[in-house]
């Protein structure tokens, strides 16, 4: 069987494009794995970089973990810890005029890191106050944390604000 100038035409037609189609395929399909390919390579180069600072500092990180485990305080009584966090966040909140309420201990909270003694508390003060207490809470060296804080203004009251806050000192494990 032969095929006429034009049936040839037209298989010509119709092969160049099923040719052209394939080829953008098989493009397409490189160009995406070589795309993944280099982003899973610059991840890679990323990690061995953060790696190598890491190893770089590592006489750094040595000096602060010693320094914090000479320096973190070690849970003596679990029952005495949150009444212990509570008398210093009174003693703090009373210098700085910020008033109390609701006071409520926790219970002890083991982690990997550290073992914490949360307080959970409300506050009522202005805002200068309010700041001038959290900066007196949050020293380096008495390892208090904020874990949880909520900050509203007092609706009857402009010039003050209402805190619920979850304060925790963080003992070593």
């Amino acid at each position: 069987m032969t095929l006429s100038p034009r049936e040839k035409n037209l298989a010509f037609a119709v092969g160049g494009t099923v040719f052209v189609l394939l080829n953008l395929f098989i493009l397409s399909a490189f160009s995406q794995k070589n795309l993944a390919l280099r982003t899973e390579l610059a991840q890679q180069r990323l990690e061995w970089s953060n790696m190598q600072i890491l190893l770089s500092e590592q006489g750094v990180w040595a000096d602060r973990d010693a320094a914090l485990t000479l320096k973190q305080p070690k849970m003596t009584s679990e029952s005495a810890a949150g009444v212990e966090l509570l008398d210093t966040i009174r003693g703090i909140a009373k210098t700085h005029s910020v008033s109390l309420q609701n006071e409520v201990l926790g219970g002890v909270v083991d982690n990997q890191w550290y073992r914490s003694a949360p307080v959970t508390t409300d506050t009522h003060s202005s805002w200068p106050d309010l700041v001038a207490f959290l900066y007196a809470l949050q020293k380096p060296d008495q390892f208090i944390v904020c874990e949880a804080v909520n900050i509203q203004q007092d609706p009857s009251d402009a010039t003050k604000m209402i805190g619920h806050f979850t304060i925790a000192r963080w003992y070593a494990p």
